[in-house]
């Protein structure tokens, strides 16, 4: 079989073709930004991005729309759990649970929205909101620091 010249210089205008039809794609798509990447924002995220001051209300008109006094305490706190906020039983509270979301701000400071749940058995009687504004901790150096 016999390659001629003609046969290679229309390889050669095809190759370059297609390279160049690949690079307008490519440089269309980094303009365009193709599909943008989403990232899903948690409740407790959700709660906190339209200003810390309103946070707490907000917070509590959703509660009590979704989980009111005498609805079962399990989907309540499934829901914040999985909405972003950590959870725990209260040791000095029998029967009551606090869930709580810590941001970090500027200026080294953290939002710590929280909700206390009361329950009596496994039934809601109270959901009460709160939104504290601290100081980060400081952070402890691994090693001790020595001098030269």
């Amino acid at each position: 079989m016999n390659i001629t010249f003609e046969a290679l210089r229309t390889f050669r205008t095809a190759t370059v073709a297609v390279a160049i039809i690949f690079s307008g794609l490519a440089s269309y798509a980094s303009l365009a930004g193709g599909p943008e990447q989403v990232r899903p924002q948690n409740e407790a995220q959700r709660f906190m991005s339209s200003g810390l001051y309103n946070s707490e209300s907000r917070l509590a008109q959703e509660l009590n729309l979704l989980h009111p006094v005498g609805s079962h305490a399990g989907s309540l706190l499934s829901h914040l759990a999985r909405g972003g906020f950590d959870c725990q039983a209260d040791m000095r509270n029998i029967g009551s649970y606090v869930c709580t979301f810590s941001r970090p701000l500027s200026f080294q400071r953290v939002a710590r929205l929280g909700t206390t749940v009361n329950t009596s058995g496994r039934l809601i009687t109270g959901i009460s909101p709160s939104l504290r504004v601290t100081q980060a901790p400081a952070v402890q150096p691994s090693q001790p620091l020595t001098a030269l």
